[in-house]
């Protein structure tokens, strides 16, 4: 099942790499930001099925953007990804839910392509 994919991370190359990670599995990308206030604005213009949130970015982290994008959509599914010197070993309670999914970083392409069909 194609999924409209939000990408945020606050490095370009990762979100180079992801990009071509969603779309090898036949999703459809329909934005990307490269902080957490970008990533409320993308989130509020499309709507999308799924949003892979980096956790620690400057200006709004993937944490406090996503407790924005709950208010507006508590269903919404979030796949976070943070790398190892991350200050959060999961996300916080709050945030975890059944759409939510945890990747530490560097992930392999199943662990994705895994919580993407999820």
């Amino acid at each position: 099942m194609k999924r409209r994919v939000l990408i945020v991370d606050d490095v370009e190359d990762i979100r180079q790499m992801l990009r071509f990670m969603v779309e090898r599995e036949g999703h459809i990308i329909v934005g990307e930001a490269a902080n957490g206030i970008e990533a409320v604005e993308q989130y509020r213009e499309h709507r999308p099925d799924i949003t892979i949130m980096d956790i620690d970015m400057p200006l709004m982290t993937g944490v406090e953007a996503a407790r924005e994008i709950r208010d507006m959509d508590d269903s919404t599914r979030i796949v976070f990804c943070s790398g190892g010197y991350s200050k959060f070993e999961t996300p916080p309670k709050e945030l975890r839910s059944e759409g939510s999914t945890f990747l530490r970083k560097p992930f392999l392409p199943a662990q994705l392509y895994q919580a993407l069909a999820a």
